[in-house]
């Protein structure tokens, strides 16, 4: 366990290390210590193949290897997001409409972070049978990129819409919202230089655009970097 718990870990390391496990497993075969130590293997690279894909798909989304303020892929941290957030998307169908989009200077985890929100935000939106949620990128103009996260949900009544960025303010279920997960991302999207809206049809859905300059301001670079 002490790998995994590393911050050093990566899939590399749990590749090899868990190939010379395999290796010793296979040697047990031969001597037929271990009946059924095919599907023993077979189960164990599967899991370990899982773990490799979880590491390193953590250390993307949170790019603790990384500086405060770096190039990012944002089509990268949105198929790392979901990967993060897949538990609270089953049986939820997930519509991946990526662009070609530039890299942006940013905050990497930050901007994860918002990707996050939203997305879950739109999960616990959905109370239909089929729940849909997709999630869009573009060039927006010569210098921004747009990021758009629609739910087939329940909406947003509309005297609610101006307040759901109010720190604190829910409308979740005691115990399934803090009300501050809208709140942060509209203040790190702020902070970027961007901008984030949001248009909604009660029992229709809703949909969170977010648009981030390529390049944020200077301000910004120099406070974070």
């Amino acid at each position: 366990m002490g790998l995994l718990q590393s911050e050093s870990a990566n899939p590399a390391d749990l590749q090899e290390t868990f190939g010379a496990v395999n290796a010793r497993l296979a040697q047990l075969r031969e001597h037929h210590v271990l009946g059924d130590i095919e599907s023993l293997s077979k189960d164990g690279m599967h899991g370990i193949e899982q773990i490799s894909e979880l590491v390193g798909n953590l250390k993307n989304f949170s790019r603790l290897d990384r500086s405060k303020v770096a190039s990012f892929n944002v089509n990268e941290g949105a198929a790392a997001t979901l990967l993060i957030a897949k538990p609270q998307l089953r049986n939820v169908t997930i519509e991946r409409r990526f662009g070609e989009i530039p890299s942006i200077t940013c905050s990497p985890s930050q901007v994860n972070q918002v990707l996050l929100n939203l997305v879950t935000n739109a999960a616990q939106a959905l109370d239909k049978p089929d729940k849909v949620i997709v999630i869009t990128t573009r060039r927006e103009g010569a210098e921004a990129i747009a990021i758009e996260v629609a739910d087939n949900g329940k909406g947003i009544p509309p005297d609610v819409l101006p307040k759901i960025f109010d720190p604190f303010y829910t409308t979740k279920e005691i115990g399934k919202g803090t009300g501050l997960g809208l709140s942060i991302a509209y203040k790190i999207v702020n902070q970027h230089g961007g901008r984030i809206e949001v248009k909604s049809q009660p029992g229709k859905g809703t949909a969170f655009l977010v648009v981030l300059p390529i390049k944020p301001p200077a301000e910004f670079v120099m406070k974070e970097g």
